[in-house]
């Protein structure tokens, strides 16, 4: 597999390991001192990640929608990748969009494998947090 299928697998599992609530397996997609930033709050490291983020997981089902990613391959071992989103919620109405958003993604290749070494939730409208680049033009 090559580096730019082996990251957008990376993406496609972060959706459906966290959906699945195998939050074990979902930590291990992030370097051990990965960021993660939304909602204008940060979190750091891979424990603080699987803790707070997988601690928002509603009990009733959801799914988180991930489109084709943007990948650009700074050299061997480093990437930035940005990832259009939609996550669905079960409600007493039926299924609703949670929330619509963009991944912005710093990313290492660590012992062979792609990990999440920075990322942040830009919700639809907002601009990225200082030190994430806009989606690239190209």
């Amino acid at each position: 597999m090559d580096d730019t299928e082996a990251i957008r697998r990376l993406i496609a599992l972060y959706a459906q390991l966290l959906d699945s609530k195998r939050f074990a397996e979902w930590g291990e997609l992030f370097t051990p001192d990965a960021s993660f930033a939304f909602w204008g709050r940060a979190i750091h490291g891979r424990d603080e990640i699987v803790r707070e983020i997988g601690g928002m997981q509603p009990p009733a089902p959801g799914k988180h929608v991930v489109l084709q990613p943007v990948i650009d391959l700074d050299d061997a071992e480093h990437a930035r990748a940005w990832t259009d989103l939609s996550a669905f919620a079960t409600t007493k109405r039926g299924i609703e969009i949670a929330t619509i958003g963009r991944y912005h993604d710093r990313l290492v290749k660590q012992g062979g494998r792609w990990r999440i070494a920075a990322r942040a939730l830009v919700m639809a409208g907002e601009e990225p947090p200082p030190g994430f680049d806009p989606s690239p033009p190209r």
